[in-house]
């Protein structure tokens, strides 16, 4: 590595040696021309390779600083993502138990929506008014507060992937979907943390009894069709006929209510 010292001495050496030259060895004056270029030459050759040396080195000390700018950078982000990540989730929860009368915190959250005697009757009862209410009732109270807590944790999940620059991250998954995959991940992280037990568990639960959620709401728009009945084909029943076939499609169960109309589905 050259030092400075170094390139002085040498530089004072030729500049020296070149005077000593002309002093003791006196010539003509185009050779002092030829001695001076030769002494201009050497110096050229002294500093040249040093110089370059020192800016290869100024680079290198501002790209190391460059990338601790960015890594404090990216390290604001996620402070600042955080924070807007703890009121998300804390929204999100507010909202949820808002909706669950009978929850008084999120712990408890999980089983009370695993509770679900309204399924029997709106999966195989063919009375509009009983499906639509009982319906109603587990829509209302149990599953949209559910969608609600785990779109909040996916909304606060991407402002935090996003703010950190993550890549790889499917943000088109349905919210119980994005919670079951990315869960692993999220938990590990501040205010994620706390919503672990009941956030994983309950996307998973969501996940798994997907095709009887899209069934019962499948049965409540159609019990609202049928009471809203007027006498002949209207565009609601033809829109939940077309319905009734995409249901019928994915493999889902026809509910007892839809059935007649099914077979109209095809």
């Amino acid at each position: 590595m050259p030092q400075t010292r170094l390139l002085i001495l040498l530089s004072v050496f030729t500049v020296l040696l070149a005077i000593g030259i002309l002093v003791w060895f006196p010539t003509e004056s185009s050779a002092i021309g030829s001695v001076m270029e030769a002494a201009a030459g050497v110096l050229a050759v002294i500093w040249f390779p040093a110089s370059l040396f020192y800016q290869s080195q100024q680079l290198r000390e501002q790209r190391e600083q460059f990338q601790e700018n960015f890594r404090q950078l990216r390290e604001d982000n996620r402070r600042s993502a955080l924070v807007a990540v703890r009121d998300v989730l804390l929204r999100a929860e507010e909202r949820a138990l808002q909706r669950t009368p009978d929850c008084q915190s999120i712990d408890g959250f999980t089983v009370y929506y695993t509770k679900i005697p309204e399924w029997d009757i709106i999966e195989h009862s063919t009375d509009p008014n009983v499906v639509c209410e009982a319906a109603m009732k587990w829509l209302n109270t149990k599953d949209i507060p559910a969608i609600i807590l785990v779109r909040g944790i996916k909304n606060a999940a991407e402002m935090y992937y996003r703010a950190t620059g993550s890549k790889d991250v499917d943000y088109s998954m349905d919210a119980e979907s994005f919670v079951v995959k990315y869960g692993s991940e999220l938990w590990k992280l501040p205010y994620f943390e706390e919503y672990t037990g009941v956030a994983d568990s309950l996307a998973n639960f969501m996940v798994f009894m997907k095709p009887h959620r899209a069934t019962i709401s499948l049965a409540a728009y159609t019990a609202v069709v049928k009471n809203c009945h007027n006498g002949g084909m209207n565009i609601a029943e033809e829109d939940l006929i077309e319905r009734i076939r995409a249901h019928k499609k994915a493999g889902y169960p026809v509910p007892a209510i839809a059935k007649d109309l099914a077979e109209e589905a095809g």
